[in-house]
């Protein structure tokens, strides 16, 4: 009976080990049937190990599957890095990777360039751009030695303080294109977060100043609202809002100087900003501080915007040139005309106890826009914002058409070269991004005086001057050696 039973728990060994074998090769097969589209390698693993830890611990095949999917994983690394085409138009080449694009030719006008962020192309006879993504370039991750035959093109939307590489003079001289808010730049982006003037005038969310006077007085909202997550930045905001608090009620919704919780389906630093609850909220007050990270000629962002389309009076701080883009004169606040915090205070309560003068500053959105400079710019723009899905038919974005902008020069520099009329000798300068040394406001609340050696911003700025330096004599030099360079 014994011997019975002890044949009988083989036999049932036996069949669960054939069945689990079983089990796994019809798991490895159809795991393997997927292409990596379909069932990417990293949960494949997950599944298996999940699924297998406990009741196999004393089989090794987990490090079976490790070393097929390396295999799969390098297969198509290899794949990826073949070039898969052979264009006969000049190539655009993502430098650092930003559009996702393997290789495309596409039509810009009446020309034709093949756009790719594959790097294989770099060595392509046909290869003549290198884009670069303002905020991921490195100098230590350039393509050299430079031939003097391939253009060098920047795009970059973003604060400096994402590069402040890019604020100096001898770095953006390596660069023949540019596409920045800088309305010097080639390609000028400075109303990138404006979807169109129609949005602009909607009166959507607007509400009438007998309902914002009741929002303060029955809801006790104040008459200013700010909203930032993005605390202590290069600009000092949050130090004037401090300043700003001492003489006047400031509700502060975000991380930054908080002192109201924003509601949950809105609390979201990104998409809450865009939810039509969170442009609800700033409507109910008569003033909404739009105060930059950085400050920078040209650099306007949805800070601006956002309250004018909701009929709130903004407070603005970024660039002094900001009125060349306001809807009106009269449209907005700006800090720097006030001499102190406390001036500037002063002058709010007196708008928001005059009901009649605070609607003057409101009057375009039923008047039409006044600027004219504005006007132009949105009527002779030939692209859309990535905003939302907000889309202007007939146009493209506004990245695609400044790929298409620099396919167009390309084609015009190469028929040039043909009638002999010379290389290539454009060249970008400090006006087309190059942001001043970030400043602290004093304790009166203007913005006029640096920081000492230990402030972060300043010193972040200034050491990436002395890098720019070196990165613009190892980039004549065709290679870049760190510690040559000192970078």
């Amino acid at each position: 009976m014994r011997l019975r039973r002890l044949r009988g728990q083989r036999l049932f060994k036996c069949i669960c080990c054939i069945f689990f074998a079983f089990m796994f090769w019809t798991f490895v097969s159809y795991l393997f049937s997927f292409n990596d589209e379909d069932f990417p390698e990293d949960v494949a693993y997950d599944i298996f190990i999940d699924e297998t830890k406990e009741d196999h611990v004393h089989i090794p095949l987990d490090q079976e599957i490790l070393e097929e999917l390396e295999r799969i994983k390098q297969k198509k690394n290899n794949y990826a890095d073949q070039v898969v085409d052979d264009p006969k138009d000049p190539i655009v080449l993502w430098w650092t990777e930003f559009t996702g694009e393997p290789g495309k030719t596409r039509r810009c006008g009446d020309q034709q360039c093949f756009f790719t962020n594959n790097r294989k192309y770099s060595s392509h006879k046909h290869m003549k751009v290198f884009m670069f993504y303002g905020t991921d370039f490195n100098d230590e991750d350039l393509p050299l030695p430079r031939s003097p035959d391939h253009i060098w093109a920047l795009f970059h939307e973003e604060s400096p303080k994402n590069n402040f590489l890019l604020c100096h003079e001898d770095v953006l001289t390596l660069f023949n294109y540019t596409s920045t808010f800088r309305r010097e730049s080639d390609f000028p982006i400075t109303t990138q977060h404006l979807i169109s003037l129609d949005w602009l005038l909607q009166k959507t969310f607007d509400k009438t100043v007998s309902q914002k006077n009741s929002y303060q007085e029955e809801d006790g909202l104040a008459s200013v609202i700010y909203v930032q997550s993005g605390c202590d930045p290069p600009s000092d905001r949050d130090e004037f809002v401090k300043l700003l608090m001492n003489y006047i009620s400031v509700d502060s919704y975000g991380t930054c100087l908080k002192n109201k919780k924003l509601p949950e389906k809105i609390s979201h630093p990104l998409g809450g900003m865009s939810h039509r609850d969170f442009y609800e909220l700033i409507s109910q007050y008569k003033f909404a501080l739009s105060m930059e990270n950085a400050v920078c000629e040209d650099y306007i962002t949805e800070k601006l915007w956002r309250p004018l389309m909701v009929g709130t009076v903004p407070i603005v701080f970024g660039s002094s040139r900001v009125k060349d883009f306001l809807p009106s004169n009269n449209s907005a606040l700006e800090v720097i005309n006030f001499r102190s915090a406390e001036h500037l205070a002063t002058y709010i309560n007196y708008l928001n106890s005059k009901d009649s003068l605070y609607d003057n500053m409101r009057d375009w959105k039923s008047s039409g826009i006044s600027n004219t400079y504005l006007k132009e710019i949105m009527e002779k723009r030939t692209w859309g914002p990535d905003n939302n899905g907000h889309w202007i038919p007939g146009q493209k974005n506004f990245i695609e058409d400044y790929e298409c902008y620099v396919c167009e020069q390309i084609h015009e520099t190469i028929k040039k070269v043909s009638l002999g009329e010379g290389q290539f000798t454009k060249w970008a300068n400090h006006s087309h991004y190059g942001c001043p040394k970030p400043l602290k406001f004093n304790s009166l609340g203007k913005y006029a005086h640096e920081g000492n050696w230990l402030d972060f911003w300043s010193s972040q700025w200034e050491r990436q001057r002395q890098k720019a330096s070196s990165l613009r004599r190892c980039v004549s030099e065709g290679r870049c050696d760190r510690n040559k360079a000192n970078l």
